[in-house]
């Protein structure tokens, strides 16, 4: 692992994580898209779903709320995260498997798992392309998989985008108090996430490269869909 990529490990551990579920977490833009993306999976009892850098397992209560019979296995480097994602798992009557784990080497045998969820990783990491590979090596053949890639995105442009989706959403919805209490987030989240605008360059992608990317994986079977309020790529497919 190489140092900018620690320094934005222990940045998410002690400073972002610790607020991401009052911050984040709470955009209307942004569990929209979880929920779009984790709603691709056709979910099956005793279905064994892996999700990759769950956090603090803000998905967890959207899948169980969908098949409360999945069971979840999450991997994530912050050790605080992911005590927040195993009493997400408890509030919903579930004990969720969790791992501290590089996503990019996942330390499971060959198709362990029906299903992987992956959000919002690819964002932070180096060598994306290993993890994906990893991914689709623990994913059972005939498995389904998500996962999400940045678009090619200045941070102010996607700070504009959530902040207006989400004031013209919940007003439109008559929720005006989440309208105010949506737009304290994200002046939050904003302050907090200032810092990693200064990290190593970001990787962006086109459809095309993702397109190159899954060919060199021998895998044909999968689909893009763009989010032009979160400015990420959905790719879902099956192995």
């Amino acid at each position: 692992m190489s140092f900018s990529e620690k320094l934005v490990g222990f940045y998410f551990d002690r400073v972002y994580n610790p607020v991401y579920d009052l911050t984040t977490a709470r955009f209307s833009a942004y569990r929209r898209l979880q929920n779009r993306s984790a709603g691709k999976f056709e979910f099956k009892d005793r279905d064994r779903l892996l999700c990759v850098g769950i956090g603090t397992g803000s998905e967890i209560p959207y899948i169980l709320s969908r098949n409360g019979d999945v069971d979840i296995v999450g991997v994530d480097m912050s050790g605080r995260a992911l005590k927040r994602a195993y009493q997400k798992g408890l509030e919903m009557g579930r004990e969720v498997e969790l791992f501290n784990m590089d996503a990019r080497n996942l330390e499971f045998p060959e198709e362990s798992f029906d299903k992987v969820l992956c959000l919002h990783v690819m964002d932070f990491i180096e060598d994306d392309e290993v993890a994906t590979g990893g991914i689709l090596r623990v994913l059972k053949k005939g498995g389904q998989f998500v996962i999400t890639y940045p678009m090619n995105r200045e941070g102010v442009k996607l700070g504009a985008n959530m902040l207006k989706d989400g004031f013209h959403y919940n007003m439109a919805s008559g929720k005006y108090r989440r309208a105010f209490v949506e737009l304290l987030a994200q002046v939050g989240v904003g302050i907090v996430y200032f810092p990693l605008l200064f990290r190593k360059k970001q990787r962006f992608y086109s459809k095309k490269d993702l397109d190159n990317m899954f060919a060199k994986l021998s895998l044909m079977d999968f689909q893009v869909e763009e989010d032009n309020v979160y400015l990420d790529f959905i790719v879902y497919g099956r192995k």
